[in-house]
């Protein structure tokens, strides 16, 4: 009992009576604490979740004086410290490279007095002073430093004279841009700075620059990662934590030019990620290895699979990027949905040699006959060789009109394709072979199978499905009422036919508008829903013409205007009709 008792005391006693090194491993989330951090108000009694850790970071970065008993605990806490002492004006003792900041300029940004004085006691932080000169401007201090041209010290010199009209940073950019040969120092994906190695380098958007920073995002409690894991840069190290959600203002550029003229070598400030995702979209495969980044953005990946179904030749790129086959998991479930569109544009393409008894399921793909259709012989082998696929293959038949191909399907000899019982030989006779049709079909007539043929200008397979099972069609057609996959309500007969989003949006800011619920690229669904409307005609009526701010005093800073706006913009403003 005397045992029991001492280890329920030793339970009980309170967080904040434990030492240092047993709150690091607490994980015990509590709100107030975590706003009390982030307002540099005190440490959090437990430290062992991350986004505890997180919001500590920024209460020291944001709070100067705020959790100095931290340093020395952890390298992250450190850091920050140091950051926080180098844009308070104190150059502190950083003897071990873990303790050296990656960024020492966010929130604040050091004196010129501070700068020098830190390159004066660390000679090897001369090209982290540069980038601090690029936001403040100090021309004067950035010629001192003797560095070279450095594309992330240009692109936020970029940023800075584009946003705040800061000469200083002008002055650096054009000296940096004006450079036959530039380099990377940094890397912002993975914290590194290499001086010893620097890589010749253009300007390709591959920056945090300091006005990205703004954009927070608020803790909560953890389930596997307490942040966006979108997120894709991390050089304050606290992945924007903070008390609320906030946005970070657009980069200042418009990259709709960019979309229908070739790439500068230097690219300007501009929202890159949507240049990523058009490249992506349309299987621009120069592009997007240009642009790209080290792991997805936001819908990147449904815009992706998107390319492979309409560009054989982004699938036959990516075919080499990822894995042919998978494990039982088939490990990265991203990789196994693109293999899977790979696949099935193969199956478009005419190529089913990738097929074989051991390929997994989930690698045959569902959608086989659009946006292409193959030869109806690709669809025959397909079966033959993996009948699971007869289903969807009969699908492609009714979308290709390929009549005879569904009949021969439906009758084939194949042992493969039918069991020892209804086998057709050659001694059968026509209704015998039509018997063996209708048994055979109404044992596989699906719903989608049934809305293929009912929308199929050819009704030779809705006659079939019909006689094969009279009395459960109706009932059939029911089931797609409940039956809520995209296989089930999205016809060829809809993909195919021309069509409209019935209303055009032309985006001021933003034209590239992506829609991405669930489709017919076997579930998932990409479309750029007006870009090919603002292509043409925001230039036409012009960033600054007044229908923009009419719109906006109407609609509470709205910026954006219908087709019916425009024309009737067209109407009142002669020198546009």
């Amino acid at each position: 009992m005397g045992k029991d008792k001492k280890q329920k005391e030793k339970r009980q006693i309170p967080l904040d009576q434990l030492p240092l090194e047993k709150r690091l491993h607490a994980t015990v989330y509590n709100a107030d604490d975590c706003n009390a951090a982030i307002h540099g108000e005190r440490v959090p009694v437990a430290l062992g979740l991350e986004v505890s850790r997180l919001c500590v970071i920024h209460g020291i970065r944001h709070h100067h004086g705020f959790a100095q008993d931290l340093r020395g605990v952890i390298p992250e806490f450190t850091r920050a410290l140091n950051a926080r002492d180098i844009m308070s004006g104190i150059i502190p003792e950083m003897n071990n490279p873990e303790d050296v900041p990656y960024c020492i300029w966010h929130p604040d940004v050091p004196s010129q007095e501070t700068l020098r004085a830190l390159i004066q006691r660390y000679p090897h932080l001369v090209y982290h002073a540069a980038w601090a000169c690029a936001i403040a401007g100090y021309i004067d201090v950035y010629k001192e430093l003797d560095v070279l041209p450095e594309v992330h010290v240009a692109e936020e010199a970029s940023y800075a004279c584009a946003e705040r009209k800061n000469e200083g940073s002008e002055a650096i950019y054009q000296l940096i841009v004006s450079q036959h040969v530039k380099f990377a120092v940094f890397n912002d994906y993975n914290r590194t700075v290499d001086i010893s190695n620097p890589r010749v380098a253009s300007c390709n958007g591959n920056t945090a620059v300091y006005s990205s920073l703004a954009a927070r995002q608020a803790h909560k409690k953890p389930r596997v990662k307490p942040h966006d894991t979108s997120h894709y840069f991390n050089t304050t190290e606290d992945w924007g934590i903070d008390d609320h959600d906030c946005d970070a203002p657009p980069p200042p550029g418009d990259y709709l030019p960019l979309l229908y003229g070739p790439l500068p070598v230097d690219l300007p400030p501009v929202d890159k990620s949507r240049l990523i995702q058009v490249a992506a979209y349309t299987g621009d495969i120069d592009r997007y290895t240009r642009l790209r980044r080290p792991q997805m953005i936001e819908d990147e990946f449904l815009c992706v699979i998107r390319g492979i179904y309409h560009n054989v030749f982004w699938a036959k790129w990516w075919s080499s990027q990822i894995p042919e086959t998978f494990g039982n998991e088939f490990g990265n479930g991203r990789n196994k949905r693109i293999r899977c569109a790979i696949n099935a544009r193969r199956i478009m393409s005419d190529d089913v040699t990738w097929v074989t008894d051991s390929t997994p399921d989930g690698l045959l793909p569902c959608n086989i006959w659009w946006p292409a259709v193959a030869s109806p012989e690709t669809y025959e082998r397909l079966a033959r060789k993996r009948p699971v696929m007869l289903e969807r293959c009969l699908r492609a038949c009714i979308a290709a009109d390929y009549q005879e191909m569904w009949d021969k399907l439906l009758v084939s000899s194949s042992s493969e394709l039918a069991t020892s019982e209804n086998i057709a030989t050659e001694s059968t006779t026509g209704n015998e072979t039509q018997d063996l049709k209708l048994q055979r079909l109404s044992q596989m007539a699906t719903t989608a199978l049934l809305m293929e043929a009912e929308q199929s200008t050819n009704d030779h397979y809705l006659r079939d499905i019909q006689a094969a099972m009279p009395d459960k069609v109706e009932a059939l057609g029911h089931c797609r009422i409940y039956d809520f996959t995209w296989e089930s309500h999205i016809s060829a007969k809809f993909l195919y036919s021309p069509g409209s989003d019935g209303y055009r949006l032309l985006d001021r800011n933003d034209p590239v508008r992506l829609g991405n619920n669930e489709g017919a690229y076997d579930g998932l669904w990409a479309k750029l829903q007006h870009v090919d409307f603002a292509v043409f005609v925001r230039d036409v009526i012009g960033l600054d013409h007044k229908i923009w701010k009419e719109k906006g005093e109407r609609e509470s800073g709205s910026e954006y205007i219908t087709m019916g706006e425009l024309y009737e913009a067209l109407e009142a403003d002669k020198t546009l009709a």
